[in-house]
């Protein structure tokens, strides 16, 4: 018996069987303290690839802490700001000097030597990275939301106090009504 195969066929079948898993690239996520645990007031930015880290980081956020379990990230981290790595809670959002380059996952418990907060990290970068090879897993800290649209779209700052919309035209008034007196008084 004789099987033919036409040469798309055969490309089609070795670019199938030769081809990995796309990736569309990173999902972003705002890692912050646990809810009622609100010391340090500081946030980081989580870039996920693994899409198995990403439906827990999205299980986290829709069903909470104690129904999806494993909340603490372990990640390694490296010097250097990436420019996607930013404490968000800040009302200027400044970037940090470290960012996260590898996600190992998920999990209940960790080491006391890894864990922390990004400020203290932030304050010590070559500290942290000798003490710990890089290494963190923040016992109080959690995925808090996911960030659609980053960086492109960085969220504003948590503090920030929306301006009223009639301020333009208030300003535009009251640059009239200077004006106005100037020339009244030059006259």
């Amino acid at each position: 018996m004789r099987i033919r195969v036409s040469s798309t066929s055969l490309s089609l079948a070795v670019l199938l069987c030769c081809a990995g898993p796309t990736i569309a690239g990173p999902a972003y996520f705002l890692v912050a303290e646990r809810p009622g645990a609100k010391w340090h007031q500081d946030s980081f930015v989580l870039p996920l690839h693994d899409e198995q880290h990403i439906v827990h980081a999205r299980d986290l956020i829709a069903r909470g802490l104690d129904a999806a379990g494993e909340s603490i990230v372990f990640a390694r981290i490296a010097p250097g700001s990436d420019g996607i790595n930013r404490n968000l809670f800040a009302s200027d959002q400044p970037l940090w000097s470290w960012h996260v380059t590898h996600v190992h996952g998920f999990g209940d418990l960790g080491i006391e030597l890894i864990d922390g907060w990004p400020t203290f990290i932030e304050n010590d970068v070559p500290g942290w990275m000798s003490n710990t090879a890089g290494e963190i897993g923040f016992w109080s800290y959690t995925v808090v939301s996911e960030l659609g649209g980053y960086p492109a779209i960085i969220p504003p700052p948590a503090a920030a106090v929306p301006l009223p919309p009639a301020l333009p035209a208030a300003l535009a008034t009251l640059g009239a009504v200077l004006a106005m007196r100037l020339r009244v008084k030059s006259s």
